[in-house]
């Protein structure tokens, strides 16, 4: 009998844990998909400026070569080089004045993180020094209350051996 309920025990253990480990699993799992989410849209949001600058300036490209091939009637080689020193300096150019703004907003993101911190930290110390005001006050209203009550008891002390101490009247006495 008690090797059978010891077994049953070890079996519903095991099945727990193989449910745990399961449940575990799934939820590597979802961490996995959500990390490898979130790295693809990292990397969306790294390479669009990129490509931005690369589309605009293999367009502007193509615009001027054709507009120097046909317009102004230069040779094919002389519009080749026109357009790649038009791609080159649009995708150099806007790069630079990406780059910069790019840098200035996270200067700016940075100062504000700094401020948020700064102010939270305040707050917290504020809170500290409340919480902390508030247990001084409520130790000191404590003491004052214990100092009364010592002191009424001192009282009352006095008032029973002033009362056991004084002489018994003679009425007391006579009844």
């Amino acid at each position: 009998m008690g090797k059978e309920k010891a077994n049953k025990e070890d079996k519903e253990k095991l099945k727990e844990q193989k449910l745990k480990e399961k449940e575990r699993k799934q939820q590597e799992a979802r961490l996995q998909k959500r990390l490898k989410k979130e790295s693809k849209r990292i990397y969306g949001i790294v390479t669009f400026p990129f490509k931005t600058l690369f589309a605009l300036g293999t367009v502007l490209a193509m615009i001027s070569f054709l507009y120097f091939l046909i317009i102004s009637n230069e040779t094919l080689l002389v519009s080749l080089f026109k357009g790649f020193v038009i791609f080159t300096s649009v995708y150099l150019g806007l790069g630079l004045i990406f780059l910069i703004w790019f840098f200035v907003m996270a200067k700016v993101r940075q100062r504000e993180m700094e401020e948020r911190k700064r102010t939270e930290r305040e707050h917290q110390r504020e809170e500290e020094q409340a919480e902390f005001e508030s247990k001084f006050e409520k130790d000191l209203l404590l003491r004052e209350a214990e100092q009364r009550r010592k002191e009424e008891l001192e009282r009352l002390k006095e008032r029973l051996t002033q009362s056991e101490t004084t002489p018994l009247n003679e009425s007391n006495l006579t009844e």
